[in-house]
């Protein structure tokens, strides 16, 4: 039956990246989780310490998969960070760090495993995008512009890598319920007398109460695993609550200033 396919998953002490790094172990693949936090519990799989918006970090973090493993077949990318604000008073020290950690690090990540793989002619990079990648969410501009920045990256990469035989899968979940909630934080550069105090408070409340009842966790892991089982994966997925995916296929139809509207609506926005 020859080895287990080798694979590293980023963003692997909590959320979707721990539970698809927990699901992908169970199932018999070889896994190699990290993160730049220290986990709460033990994990089934070793969780190696790496900061993915540092350039020595992720590459000692790929040498040390190599050197025990001996290559790499499967990277998911799963690290991110949010900042709730608005985008006239957010810190550019809170921007540049989704920035970093969102999209730099992820394409980061992408780089450090590519040379391996296309030598192979054989790899799958699946990166963690999301439907604030497909459409703004008000008070998450530094966040959804990095998430759409994984779509154009994405989508360039598959051009260039799939003549080597490595395939590019973006999943972009909607709402889903993740310790992500809790660790979503308010921007400092808010103050008490702001003039977007009401809108962003109504906004983070909204948000935080749809991924209450998101999709379970488990479901995205377990896609994540089809998609790593599937011979002929499809680029994108959009997984989640039927309106948020009916609302991604509404966002190429209706107007976009009606569009806007109606997502400043949903989210108490006025």
């Amino acid at each position: 039956m020859g080895d287990p396919p080798v694979v590293l998953v980023t963003g692997a002490s909590s959320g979707i990246g721990r539970a698809s790094a927990r699901r992908l172990a169970g199932r018999g693949y070889r896994v190699f989780g990290c993160a730049r936090s220290d986990p709460a519990e033990s994990e089934p799989f070793p969780l190696l310490h790496v900061d993915v918006r540092d350039n020595v970090s992720v590459t000692d973090c790929i040498s040390r998969v190599m050197q025990e493993a001996g290559h790499i077949d499967i990277l998911v990318n799963c690290a991110a960070v949010s900042v709730g604000g608005s985008a006239e008073e957010m810190l550019m020290e809170e921007i540049q760090d989704q920035v970093e950690t969102n999209l730099v690090g992820l394409i980061r990540c992408c780089r450090a495993v590519l040379p391996g793989m296309r030598v192979r002619k054989t790899g799958l990079i699946l990166n963690m995008g999301s439907m604030a990648g497909l459409m703004g969410v008000p008070f998450q501009s530094a966040y959804s512009a990095t998430k759409y920045g994984i779509e154009g990256y994405s989508e360039s990469l598959q051009m260039e890598v799939g003549a080597f035989g490595v395939r590019v899968v973006v999943i972009d979940p909607g709402d889903v319920c993740t310790e992500f909630t809790q660790h979503r934080k308010e921007s400092r550069g808010t103050g008490k007398d702001s003039p977007y105090l009401r809108n962003l408070g109504a906004a983070m409340r909204s948000q935080a109460e749809s991924e209450l009842h998101g999709w379970k966790v488990e479901r995205i892991a377990r896609l994540v695993e089809r998609v790593a089982r599937s011979r002929r994966p499809r680029f994108r997925y959009t997984p989640g609550p039927f309106v948020e995916r009916i609302a991604a296929v509404a966002r190429r139809i209706i107007p976009d200033r009606l569009f806007l509207r109606i997502m400043a609506g949903f989210y108490g926005v006025k």
